[in-house]
Formats: structure tokens, C-alpha cells, sequence
């Protein structure tokens, strides 16, 4: 997971690998089926059977994840990116910054597509100060904000900003791009307009790489469906899922009763093409919730409450009145 300047041709040529196991592109001359992939079915024979159909977002519920075309780095390519405002959106920093060196690309460009609402252009990229590039040195702050030339329509739900996920918690993946069957890989185009959604356990975390101690990384396993129920295993043939190329910049989330927290970022995989046995992971967004609230202005949670509260007792003061003890 490691790769740094200078070093052999072969490593030099896994890094690249690398870039291109994040990110799908849009042309199918320029896609090889091993590398590309997204939220992923189980088996097609196993029980209960699953489909890529199966997975479709149908309902809406996911209707903050919205697909990202990229163009940049001399191709076009798809991503997924997180609307967490009206004007900003959370996705991947390899999505802005192809040639890997950690900041936005020159040239770069890209549109969010957010299906039933419509299609919105990216006014301008920001990666946060520790990105130096996918895996340059580590995978650690894959993350890219993007500011929206107009306004998400009235209307869009947005995720909180979740922390304090565990090992073992469930997981829910959100992405857009190809599909397939766990059991021999892929087997639908890519589109911008289907999301897909499945579950996996959160099995290891990686810590900062820049010596924190804190959980930056966060990695799971795409389990066969031989293992349901057992500790660790699957979740269920038709829950289990897997991400790949077109799923970077997607959602890592966790249900509760006020709604969907975004707990992660969808950055990375491992393996053989999206097959079981696989490795995906990506970027938890607490440590990185000061870069972004400071970057965007969105309020933190209860900030708002404190606002209206400053405002009321400065509008009764002015009258003469006095604030209650």
C-alpha cells in the first residue's frame, strides 16, 4: 500500500495499477473488465440469488450520492461524490487529481449528477493540506471537496457528518458505475444514472500517517456467501457487497434514528476485480470534519442553534430587554 518517487519500474507500475483500480473510465475502448467494477451483487445461483437490479436505489433513499464525470489527465472518467450542502460535495481526492501529486488538477473539470434533481458544475477542487497524491506515500487523505457552480435545488437531504464507528459495525456502500456478481465479475455498463447500494463490516482500521494515532483508513472484505453467519462472514448473498472504479468518491454510511451519517469515503480496492475474497476500504471523514467545516462554512452540529440564540439575545438587548439566567 506503500509507494513512494524513485523506486523500481515495478512498483512504479503498481502505483499506476493503483490510480486505475480508483477510477472507471468512460470510454470502453480505454476500460479492461478486471479493473473496473462498482457496488457489486452476490452470486447468481447462490440463495437467495442476486442480481445488479437488485441493488438499484429505487426509492430514493441515497438521493444525497450523486455520480461524478470527470474529465482531466487527458481522458474522461466517472466517479461518485457526496452532497453535503446545497453548494458543496465530498468525494475522493484521486477524482480531482489524476497526475498524483495531491493538489487539483489543471484543466480539471468535472459535473455532478444528482438523478431526479439534474446535473451541476464543479466551480472549483480543494484536497485538504496532508494529500500528497493516491498512495504517495499511504491512502491517507484521499479527499476532495467540490464547490458547486449553482445550488442544489430545495429539496435534497443531506447526511450528517458521523464518528465513533467500530470494528464489526455495519457499513452501507453507495456508488455508481459498473456491475456484476461477486462470483466472476462484471457484467453491466456503466451509467450515470444507477445507484447502487449493499452492506459490508468494517474489519480493520489504518491509523494517520502523519502519527496522530488516530483511524484515518477503514478496510473490509467481500465475503463469500459460504460464510453467512459465521463471525466475520457475509451478511447475506443479496446484502455483502463490494466497491470499485466509479465507486470512488461514494459513501461509507451508518443508519440511526435521526437519519444517514456519512462515516466514510469510498476510496480504494484490493484483489482480483471485485470478486469475493476481495479488499475495499476507504477514508473516515472525523478526522477530517475541521478541514471541512472550515472549508465550506456548512455549521456544525448545534453551531446553528448557538447562532439564532446570539441573535435573539442581541435583537432583545437593542429593545432594553434582558436575556433569562
Amino acid at each position: 500500500m506503500s509507494f513512494s518517487a524513485g523506486r523500481s519500474e515495478t512498483n512504479r507500475i503498481r502505483r499506476i495499477q493503483w490510480i486505475w483500480l480508483c477510477l472507471l473510465l468512460s470510454h470502453a475502448s480505454r476500460v479492461n473488465a478486471a479493473v473496473t467494477a462498482t457496488i457489486l451483487a452476490g452470486g447468481e445461483t447462490d440463495l437467495p440469488a442476486d442480481t445488479p437490479s437488485g441493488r438499484l436505489d429505487t426509492a430514493g433513499e441515497f438521493a444525497f450520492v450523486g455520480a461524478l464525470a470527470i474529465a482531466g489527465g487527458g481522458g474522461s472518467y466517472k466517479g461518485s461524490a457526496v452532497a453535503l450542502s446545497r453548494d458543496w460535495v465530498l468525494t475522493a481526492g484521486h477524482n480531482v487529481d489524476v497526475n498524483d501529486d495531491g493538489l487539483p488538477d489543471a484543466g480539471w473539470s468535472g459535473t455532478f449528477h444528482l438523478p431526479g434533481y439534474g446535473a451541476f458544475g464543479v466551480a472549483q477542487a480543494f484536497t485538504p493540506p496532508g494529500f500528497t497524491g493516491f498512495a504517495q506515500p499511504a491512502v491517507n487523505d484521499d479527499l476532495a471537496l467540490l464547490h458547486l457552480a449553482s445550488p442544489l435545488p430545495v429539496g435534497v437531504g443531506f447526511p450528517t457528518l458521523g464518528s465513533g464507528v467500530g470494528l464489526g459495525e455495519v457499513i452501507t456502500l453507495v456508488g455508481f458505475g459498473r456491475s456484476g456478481y461477486g462470483s466472476y465479475g462484471y457484467t453491466t455498463s456503466a451509467s450515470l444514472t444507477e445507484r447502487r447500494f449493499g452492506a459490508n463490516l468494517i474489519d480493520s482500521f489504518q491509523p494517520d500517517d502523519e502519527g496522530s494515532g488516530l483511524a484515518e483508513i477503514f478496510r473490509y472484505d467481500f465475503d463469500a456467501p459460504s460464510t453467512t453467519g459465521f463471525p466475520g462472514g457475509s451478511l447475506g448473498n443479496d446484502i455483502e457487497t463490494m466497491i470499485g472504479p466509479g465507486d470512488s468518491g461514494g459513501a461509507a454510511l451508518r443508519k440511526t434514528t435521526a437519519g444517514w451519517e456519512l462515516v466514510g469515503i469510498n476510496t480504494f480496492t484490493e484483489g482480483y476485480g471485485g470478486r469475493f475474497g476481495d479488499l475495499g476500504g476507504g477514508v473516515l471523514v472525523d478526522p477530517y470534519k475541521d478541514w471541512i467545516w472550515q472549508t465550506t462554512g456548512i455549521p456544525e452540529p448545534g453551531s446553528a442553534g448557538l447562532l439564532m440564540l446570539g441573535a435573539i439575545t442581541a435583537a432583545w438587548r437593542r429593545r432594553g430587554g434582558r436575556p433569562s439566567a
